[in-house]
């Protein structure tokens, strides 16, 4: 069920928001008229991912040249710098076993409207705090 958490302008641009729904943490970003949710634990060490940064995603190829695609969106960990495609919630690099759990959101009639689902019990696994096992 989605929940209106707030009006679009109360969220900065490419800033994660960090909110608490359906016993979560959940960060909220917007980007480029899109709205994205995820999970506010990294899979690395269960930092605070999203009181990291937001920017676009940097691609390289073999002969060192960067390229910047402003069209995906990567949120970085403030712990260690590991970078997740916020549309997916993968990992930007190394395997793909690597992901940040992600929630359906939406923008309508100006308001933010994210669906976290059912709320999470009180007592939490290491997988569920990882967002594997939900």
């Amino acid at each position: 069920m989605f929940v209106d958490v707030g009006a679009a302008e109360e969220f900065a641009e490419g800033r994660p928001r960090v909110i608490q729904l359906a016993g979560r943490e959940i960060g909220v970003t917007l980007w480029q008229g899109e709205v994205f949710a995820l999970r506010n634990i990294c899979p690395h060490q269960y930092g605070p991912v999203c009181g990291g940064y937001a920017m676009p995603m940097l691609l390289g190829d073999a002969d060192g040249v960067l390229e910047v695609d402003d069209d995906r969106l990567v949120i970085v960990c403030p712990w260690h710098g590991w970078e997740f495609d916020a549309r997916t919630g993968r990992a930007a690099w190394g395997p793909s076993a690597y992901r940040l759990k992600t929630f359906p959101a939406r923008i309508e009639d100006g308001r933010v409207l994210v669906d976290a689902g059912p709320a999470q019990p009180a007592a939490k696994t290491a997988e569920a705090v990882a967002g594997t096992a939900d």
